[in-house]
């Protein structure tokens, strides 16, 4: 049982889960958070808005129509966004990271990023700032397990089914060594490493993807919102909530 203290969730609406399109799932966003996806000049509370560069990452599946929403809003309040849907998170976690550095730095304007990791995402962002020249400011997870095994049984059985095909030569895939082997051993291991920048994790009791105790970490603030695993990234509260988050102080890049 984790004993770790759980915040009460934030008093905001949770939204349905959006229509197929874009355009939709906008529109649904735009009227359930009350136009905030829109606004107009001081309809945003002011000390939400920000500056600066921010880097998306997508988690198992994800793709740039899961991540719309999330990145408008961001881009909305003024921050430089840029999404990395990391091959759908099904590739190799090492390899992943890799890449996922090249576009941490790709995106530094001078002043660092702000790593935003939604679900698998949130581990990969995490694993990638282990390396203490990459320019990050925050960590912000979304719906990020922690443990391997954190999830649950259809999208365990879904990442088996990936790491299969990997294993028999799909290219792009992550392979079964990269979940048991010495592949990604590292990369399994840093899950809980310590994170050397401010960190907040947001999680859903609702979440039926993703154990809600696996997104917790004692490195971590811990920030409860309403809402499905694919609302993390597309209903009000939780857009709320980050921007909340991002704008917190965070300490200035050593130089």
């Amino acid at each position: 049982m984790i004993s770790l203290p759980v915040p009460a969730a934030f008093p905001l609406p949770a939204v349905p889960l959006p229509a197929v399109s874009v355009g939709a799932l906008l529109r649904r966003l735009r009227s359930a958070a009350g136009g905030v996806l829109d606004p107009g000049p001081g309809e945003v509370p002011p000390g939400w808005r920000g500056r600066g560069a921010v880097v998306v990452v997508g988690g198992l599946c994800t793709t740039e129509l899961t991540l719309a929403p999330l990145r408008e809003w961001l881009g909305r309040l003024g921050y430089t966004v840029t999404t990395y849907t990391a091959g759908a998170g099904m590739g190799c976690g090492a390899q992943t990271v890799e890449r996922l550095r090249e576009v941490v730095r790709e995106a530094d304007d001078g002043d660092g990023v702000r790593l935003v990791g939604y679900s698998r995402g949130g581990q990969f962002a995490r694993v990638a700032l282990q390396d203490p020249d990459l320019p990050v400011r925050s960590l912000t997870t979304l719906g990020t397990p922690f443990d391997l095994y954190g999830v649950s049984r259809p999208l365990l059985l879904q990442a088996a089914a990936i790491a299969v095909a990997g294993t028999l030569g799909v290219p792009g895939l992550a392979r079964l060594s990269c979940l048991l082997g010495e592949c990604c051993a590292e990369f399994r291991e840093m899950l809980r490493a310590p994170v050397r920048v401010p960190f907040t994790a947001l999680y859903s009791r609702e979440d039926r993807l993703v154990r809600w105790q696996a997104c917790l970490d004692p490195d971590a603030r811990l920030v409860e919102v309403p809402g499905s695993h694919l609302d993390l990234v597309s209903a009000g509260a939780p857009l709320r909530a980050v921007a909340r988050e991002l704008s917190e102080p965070v300490p200035a890049l050593a130089s």
